[in-house]
């Protein structure tokens, strides 16, 4: 889905001609200044409020396999600078294959956007061949959503099983409120704040028409998973194809606020 709608937006900016440039530096930079503010006011609620009042957990809930044990000694090795070169070294993908398997989607954000560019006229046959292959991923992806449910109660039920409930229970209801206490100072404040400043409109009346996007993005946890629906509100909205094919499947990837 992120790989068709990236090459398909890389052609309809072409078509914008100048306007195609404006609409990228807008769409970035509101995602990167947006996702700084939601950065800062998450690591203050958390290093000040959240982490305090957790119980550490102990006994057999610390145990992990032996694959696991070694994930994690190597990544207790792995100093935090290498973690921001790596970053940037994964946007030049070695092999996009194994980008695509592993999920490597910065790997694969940029990897769309060359090949988008390199396609050249709306009469290719490759063109052709992208806008199909959206066609049956929207179809495939708004199908495993309905059966999202399922797969994530069988995910949690066997550490429900084996671990303390208590602990669990407080733990979780901690976490629980802190993510929802940092949506409703993002979501419902910082965000409306600044649509009001731009547009001149109600924020809110706007957010409650949305609320399919951002009710599925909240049960699946998935940004990727939302993106069919997020594509169908935003241009349920009035919003261009052109901007809502650019901006959604980008912000899916970079813009991580909430």
């Amino acid at each position: 889905m992120i790989v068709t709608a990236m090459i398909l937006a890389i052609q309809r900016l072409r078509d914008m001609s100048k306007g195609g440039a404006v609409l990228a530096r807008w769409t970035i930079g509101y995602y990167m200044v947006t996702t700084l503010i939601a950065v800062f006011h998450s690591c203050i609620l958390v290093g000040l409020v959240w982490s305090k009042l957790m119980v550490p957990v102990t006994g057999e809930a610390l145990l992990v396999s032996e694959d696991d044990q070694d994930v994690v000694e190597d990544r207790q090795a792995v100093a935090i600078h290498d973690v921001v070169v790596d970053m940037f070294e994964s946007l030049i993908p070695n092999n996009i294959v194994n980008a695509l398997a592993t999920n490597s989607l910065l790997a694969v954000l940029v990897s769309s956007v060359v090949v988008g560019y390199l396609i050249k006229g709306p009469d290719s046959s490759l063109l052709r061949a992208v806008n199909e292959i959206e066609k049956i991923i929207t179809t495939i992806i708004t199908t495993l959503i309905h059966l999202a449910p399922i797969g994530i109660f069988h995910l949690i039920l066997a550490n429900i099983m084996r671990l303390d409930i208590s602990t669990i229970g407080l733990n979780l209801g901690i976490l629980i409120g802190g993510t929802l206490v940092g949506m409703v100072l993002h979501l419902f404040i910082i965000l409306p704040i600044i649509f009001f400043a731009v547009t001149r409109r109600n924020p809110y009346t706007f957010w409650f028409k949305c609320s399919p996007a951002w009710i599925t993005a909240w049960g699946t946890a998935s940004s990727a998973a939302t993106l069919p629906v997020t594509m169908r509100v935003t241009l349920a909205r009035g919003v261009p194809v052109t901007i809502a094919k650019f901006a959604n499947p980008l912000g899916c990837l970079i813009n991580m606020d909430g």
